[in-house]
């Protein structure tokens, strides 16, 4: 299957969750099986639990900022961990006043909880490595959005190593060997008495690159940031009609959103953060609108899927 990326869509809606639409909540699963919570709306772990998962089974949550809308379900979530017994920490990657929020207001100490919280500040532009194994790895990283002074983006990036291409084996006449694990470790290896390199029997794998930026007006950062991205989930609160209000409010419109995957030759667009003024076969206009632009859209709903992978 070679590796994969899931993002599952929790909530796709703005600062009013309805029936149709919970509030902002973006679930990750890569084939190592770490899980990842990108922004905490209100009852995510109830939508969890719609589509699956356990809210135990999260290993990293990163916030983009403050707002209600993003942090309101992080007592839920912390309280359900609880109860389910956790022991393992939990890493969590926001901005101060997000950390703030955690510590101080809900007093998310392991001596109150269980667990450990560890705690990353993101501000500006920063990195954080989730997991590194046999060459593979998972960088998490951040840079200023258009929203509030304190809001972040967050790019998950998978780097991974060369594959050993059996068909360059054949091509030398090799047998694969316990050879091959001093080859992939060390870069070269010997045998039959010769010296083979890494990069003579191995292909590389480009990146998978996935880019959330919660809530954001257009953005000169998010555009660099999201330059061949596989997936951009990106803020579309409003149609064009109401582009005047959605910059006021330091939010995009799902045409914005398209201009910028456009522009940054961004793969698949997946518009996020839809207010709660569109619903049912209105929400349909924005998809519409992106997708006059940039062809490669998706409409956010609960419940929604897109896989990411290499093979």
């Amino acid at each position: 299957m070679g590796v994969w990326v899931r993002v599952t869509v929790l909530g796709s809606g703005g600062s009013v969750p309805t029936r149709e639409r919970m509030a902002p909540a973006i679930a990750v699963t890569d084939w190592m099986g770490y899980n990842i919570l990108l922004d905490a709306g209100e009852g995510v772990q109830v939508s969890m639990q719609t589509v699956g998962m356990s809210p135990s089974s999260l290993d990293l949550v990163a916030v983009t900022h403050s707002h209600g809308d993003h942090v309101n379900g992080l007592p839920g979530l912390l309280q359900s961990m609880y109860v389910n017994d956790r022991e393992r920490p939990l890493t969590l990657v926001a901005p101060r006043q997000v950390l703030d929020f955690v510590f101080e207001v809900l007093e998310a100490t392991e001596t109150r909880i269980g667990f450990r919280i560890d705690a990353v500040e993101a501000s500006g532009w920063g990195s954080y490595t989730v997991w590194s194994r046999g060459g593979d790895e998972l960088r998490l990283r951040w840079l200023p959005s258009c929203h509030t002074k304190e809001s972040v983006a967050f790019l998950l990036e998978w780097r991974l190593r060369p594959r050993l291409d059996t068909g360059r084996l054949e091509d030398l006449g090799l047998q694969p060997g316990a050879w091959v694990k001093d080859l992939i470790e060390r870069g070269e290896a010997v045998t039959e008495g010769r010296r083979i390199r890494l990069e003579d029997v191995s292909s590389r794998i480009e990146p998978i690159r996935v880019l959330y930026t919660g809530d954001t007006g257009p953005c000169t950062s998010i555009l660099r940031a999201a330059m061949g991205v596989d997936l951009l989930i990106h803020d579309s609160t409003y149609t064009s009609a109401r582009r005047r209000e959605a910059l006021e409010r330091g939010h995009s419109t799902s045409l914005d959103a398209a201009i910028i995957a456009r522009r940054a030759g961004v793969r698949m667009l997946l518009l996020a953060h839809v207010s709660a003024r569109y619903s049912g076969w209105g929400a349909l206009e924005m998809l519409r609108e992106a997708r006059r632009i940039h062809e490669a859209t998706i409409l956010a709903w609960d419940g929604a899927t897109v896989e990411v992978s290499r093979p």
